[in-house]
């Protein structure tokens, strides 16, 4: 009877997990998923970039199909003025940037019909609703930014006319772009520009690079089809020297203050924007921005490539190859890579 009794009491007695024990296994797992989520993380990130580098190759591609069939290269913006100061005024005229004349080889061929390249791009459209100016298109975005938010619209700017936003934007210059006419980069405003123009050779030249889309309203940083700076153009900042005309020179007195990949503070240089909204926010967030002024402090137009990516921004060159540009690359070779017309072979090492 006392042996029954005992393995009675000992088919009852089961010891459940201690508090400590408990929180011993939950540690564990934390310590195992912290672990592991970066390695998530940086995985997730290797797809998105690979998936930006491989929308940007479409629009290099797309580039130069646009060579092909209309024997040249799209413009930076379709129309100008030089002002009395001999500066460009990319507002001066219908404002359609280069990608609005790339649709129809990116298989956009309907939205691009939508478009008058006669007139202004913020004419609001015969029996309203939004123009083609406000669609959002998937090739143009970067999954690590995901083109900003909302649209870049303002009721002086745009005319109160949505323009939706992306990620990639064509170097004007490698000076500012008020003087792309004087120191062009390869998509630059003037009459006919062709790939012979980069006497240094396509695979040397910078084209386009990725840059982050704006998220206020006002700011036009993203929107595609505005061919100004910060919208889908943008100027390295690297001063002529000397200031007599001729083919590109670099002043030394700018360098540490060029619009290199992911300028992140005032102090080295700021997105030139028509209106910028919450500067200081902006700049906490790494675009720092100025606000164009005819006369003062803003007096010029220059813009910096940025991504999500760690370390630099993916790049497009002269002959459609993609690479990814590092944020600490040499400035002086940047802006002859950018500088087309001056025969220098510049070269760089890309990841």
């Amino acid at each position: 009877m006392a042996l029954i009794q005992a393995r009675a009491r000992g088919s009852v007695t089961r010891r459940g997990m201690t508090l400590v024990e408990l929180l011993v296994v939950i540690s564990i797992i934390a310590v195992l998923i912290a672990l592991l989520l970066p390695a998530v993380q940086e995985a997730r990130e290797a797809a998105r970039r690979t998936k930006c580098g491989a929308n940007l190759k479409q629009v290099g591609l797309a580039i130069h199909a646009h060579h092909e069939a209309r024997r040249e290269l799209p413009k930076a913006v379709i129309s100008g003025t030089v002002g009395f100061w001999d500066d460009f005024d990319p507002r001066a005229g219908t404002s359609h940037s280069w990608v609005v004349q790339i649709l129809p080889y990116l298989e956009e061929q309907p939205l691009y019909d939508r478009f008058d390249l006669e007139q202004n791009l913020f004419v609001p459209p015969e029996g309203g609703g939004l123009g083609p100016a406000a669609a959002r298109l998937p090739v143009l975005i970067c999954p690590s930014d995901g083109g900003g938010e909302g649209s870049f619209v303002d009721p002086d700017l745009t005319r109160d006319q949505p323009c939706g936003r992306g990620n990639y934007a064509a170097w004007a210059s490698p000076y500012h772009v008020e003087y792309q006419h004087r120191y062009p980069a390869l998509l630059a405003w003037r009459d006919h520009p062709r790939p012979r123009d980069a006497t240094g050779g396509l695979h040397a030249t910078l084209v386009a690079s990725e840059m982050r889309a704006g998220v206020r309203p006002g700011e036009a940083r993203g929107a595609w089809a505005v061919g100004w700076n910060g919208a889908s153009v943008l100027a390295f900042d690297m001063h002529h020297e000397p200031p007599d005309g001729g083919a590109f020179r670099h002043s030394i007195f700018s360098l540490g203050h060029t619009q290199r990949p992911n300028v992140g503070t005032m102090e080295i240089n700021a997105d030139v924007l028509y209106k910028c909204p919450e500067s200081a926010a902006s700049e906490q967030a790494g675009m720092p921005c100025g606000e164009w002024q005819p006369f003062g402090m803003w007096f010029y137009l220059s813009s910096a490539p940025r991504s999500r990516h760690r370390g630099g921004v993916q790049a497009l060159w002269g002959d459609s190859r993609v690479s990814f540009l590092a944020d600490d690359v040499d400035e002086i070779a940047m802006a002859y890579l950018i500088a087309i017309g001056d025969g220098r072979r510049e070269s760089l090492v890309s990841r």
